[in-house]
Parts: C-alpha cells; structure tokens; sequence
C-alpha cells in the first residue's frame, strides 16, 4: 500500500513538473509573440521576426511561425523567409493561411535563390557558410541559399559533425546527403625495435683474461724458478749461478708486467667497448700477491 502511494506521488510530481514546463514554456513564447508583434508596429521587422521565432521555439505554432516569415518577407530577408516557409509547409500543409502565405514567399524566392534539401542521418542542426540557421533540429530540411558555393555543415546530437559543399545555382534545386563522419581509428604504433648494443663480442675481454691468467700463472711459475736459483745461488756463489738468477728475474719481472699490461687492456675493452646483454659491464682487477699476482674477472651473461 504504502509503495502504491509512493508510487501515485511520483507520478503526480512527474506531471505537475512536466506541466509548470509547459505553462512555462507557452508563458515565454506569449511574451515573445507580444513582443514581436509591438516591434512589428514600429516597423522593426528584424527584431519581430526574431521575436516571433523565438516564440515559435518555445511553443511551436502555426500563428507565430505564419507571422516569422511575413516579418523576414517585409524586412528583406526573402531567403530566411522562404527557409521558414518551407518548415511552414511541412507542419501545418492543412492549414489554408498558412499554405497561402508559405507558398507565395516561395514562388519569389525559387527564381532568386537555390533551393537546397539537406539529409541527414539523424538529426541535425545547419549553419551555412559557418552561420547557424537556428532551425529546429530535424533529419530533412530545406533551405534557400545564395547562388554559389556554399558551404554546409551538419552537427548530430551526438556532438558529431560533417560537412559538405554545395554549388548553389539560382532557381535551381540541389540535394546533398550527410553522414557524420566515422571516429578516425588510430593504428596501434608498433615501438620500434631495440637497436642492437654496439660495440665488441664478449668474447674479446674472454680471451683477453685468459691471456692474462696465462702469463700471470708463467710470471707465477717464473717466479718461483727464480726463488729456486736464488737458494741454488746462496749454496753455490757462482758467476754461472748468480747470472741464471739474473736472467730468470728479469723473465719474471716481464711477465708479470706483461700480465699487468694485457690485463689493463682488456678491463679497458670490457669496460667501454664491449656490448653486454644484460647491460652490466664488468669488473676486472688485478693485483698482486705473495705468490705473484691475483686477477679477477666477474661479468653477467
């Protein structure tokens, strides 16, 4: 029961806004008809035709559209005039002062003016030549146009909006279509593919390390052969002994120098001009130790 009243109070809500609407609506349009009909009086046709149209618009009429196209004919404005004429024809084709009046405005502007009819997919509001008509929106409209290329341009109640141009010939009839226009679709954009690291293979620093541990591990055995002539030495002074420990120093001493070089180099290629995958450069060290030199290598692969 008690949903049942809620439901009546709603409805009686309902219509007695829908009816202040409208009492609303035909209240304005009153206005603007007696408005448009005092400045008809003073001779202002351009403000009575506005006036009478806009009536029109708030409660739509037989009596103000009929006074809006005499008001556009006595001020000059025959193509506006006959534009209302044809909406004239078409809403009220019963209606015998309506049909006199539209159809004489026609007779004069067809010599004058192109007729032209615009379709639409679905409702649309005109502007010609970038100027609204101000008609009511409507899938079929007619319009009169100066002769020439004219430019028309159809917005949808979607917010949509196409346009086309028309070459308007003087007492002619030209139809013209619009659809509004699809929604462009983007293409998806492939990213474009990684450009491939630059530099050297992995595999110089690889063999750059090796040869380094290579010479380090002969500095290493050298090393040790020289500690080997120096007891050999210190048991025997001899010239012969003592010139083969020379001899055996000055090979240590170069090879490792030369593991120290070769190692310098190849932490240098591993670190600025060689490609990794995984983005990591590596660490090399070298250093040297009790029993000759200690080389480190560490990378990501």
């Amino acid at each position: 029961m008690i949903r049942a009243l809620r439901a009546c109070s709603a409805i009686a809500l309902a219509i007695a806004c829908a009816s202040a609407t409208a009492r609303a609506d035909v209240s304005a349009a009153s206005r603007a008809f007696a408005d448009g009909q005092s400045a008809q009086l003073e001779g202002d046709y351009d403000h009575a035709a506005q006036s009478f149209e806009l009536a029109f618009s708030n409660a739509p009429s037989k009596e103000a559209l009929r006074s809006a196209v005499r008001a556009r004919q006595l001020a000059g404005q025959l193509a506006r005039a006959a534009t209302l004429a044809e909406i004239l024809l078409a809403k009220y084709p019963d209606d015998a002062p309506s049909a006199k009046l539209a159809n004489e405005v026609v007779a004069e502007a067809r010599p004058k003016f192109a007729r032209v009819t615009v379709q639409c997919t679905a409702r649309c509001s005109l502007a010609i030549g970038g100027r609204a008509m101000s008609l009511p929106a409507a899938e079929t409209q007619v319009v009169y146009v100066a002769a020439g290329r004219q430019s028309v341009e159809a917005t949808f109640d979607d917010a949509g909006s196409a346009t086309k141009e028309v070459t308007a010939v003087a007492g002619a009839d030209a139809d013209i279509k619009i659809a509004p226009l699809a929604p462009a679709v983007t293409a998806a954009t492939k990213p474009a593919p990684p450009k491939p690291p630059r530099g050297l293979s992995p595999l110089v620093p690889l063999v750059g390390a090796a040869i380094t541990l290579g010479v380090a591990g002969a500095g290493l055995w050298s090393g040790l052969d020289t500690n080997k002539a120096h007891d050999a030495y210190a048991k025997n002074p001899t010239h012969e002994a003592f010139t083969a420990g020379q001899s055996k120093q000055l090979r240590t001493n170069i090879l490792f120098g030369s593991a120290i070089a070769v190692g310098a180099v190849t932490a240098a290629i591993a670190i600025w001009w060689t490609k990794w995958d995984s983005g990591e450069k590596p660490t090399l060290s070298l250093a040297p130790s009790a029993d000759g030199a200690v080389v480190t290598y560490g990378a990501v692969f």
